[in-house]
């Protein structure tokens, strides 16, 4: 894949990712609350777990694509990287500014929130593709914040942050898969 199909690509798959992104919100359940299952999809009600739904399918895109030939392109570690922080940067921003001025969760929004989080990984993830003109250390640099990312995606569902704003379950007060209501 060169550039302008990697592009291409990610423009069309902005309302894929979206379906199955909502889809991963079910699926920890659907499996029967399988712990491998529970790596990247919702366990529980906390925005954390829906920033993870988003990160997770956009991450598999960006792998696949990298594989397809974005190894070639120098700027597609550092681009994508970008791309993949832009999600819980976007869904803190959005779904705290809208409840800010609403005091409450609308489903919705939410929904809507949700599908802009993506287009917006998207959009910046091609955007830094096309302009960026990585060096080595860029890449270093985009490599070294991915795994960090990665480390955090996987690490935070079993062991998350005591932090009542991302991380909490509001509905059962408790954090990560302890969370969820059947565990």
């Amino acid at each position: 894949m060169n550039i302008n199909q990697i592009v291409t690509l990610d423009y069309w798959m902005i309302l894929p990712l979206f379906v199955l992104g909502s889809l991963l919100h079910f699926t920890y359940d659907w499996s029967k609350h399988n712990k491998f299952v529970a790596i990247f999809s919702a366990v529980n009600e906390s925005y954390w777990e829906h920033i993870k739904i988003a990160f997770w399918p956009t991450f598999l895109l960006y792998l696949i694509e990298f594989i397809l030939g974005g190894y070639k392109i120098n700027s597609f570690i550092p681009a994508k990287t970008i791309a993949l922080y832009t999600i819980p940067v976007a869904m803190i921003a959005i779904v705290y500014g809208y409840k800010s001025i609403t005091k409450k969760n609308i489903l919705a929004l939410d929904i809507g929130a949700f599908l802009v989080v993506i287009a917006i990984a998207q959009l910046t993830g091609t955007l830094f593709l096309k302009e960026l003109s990585a060096s080595w250390l860029t890449i270093l640099w985009g490599i070294f914040f991915l795994i960090v990312i990665l480390i955090s995606f996987l690490n935070f569902t079993k062991h998350p942050p005591q932090d009542p704003d991302l991380f909490l379950d509001p509905l059962t007060s408790k954090y990560g898969i302890k969370g969820h209501g059947h565990e």
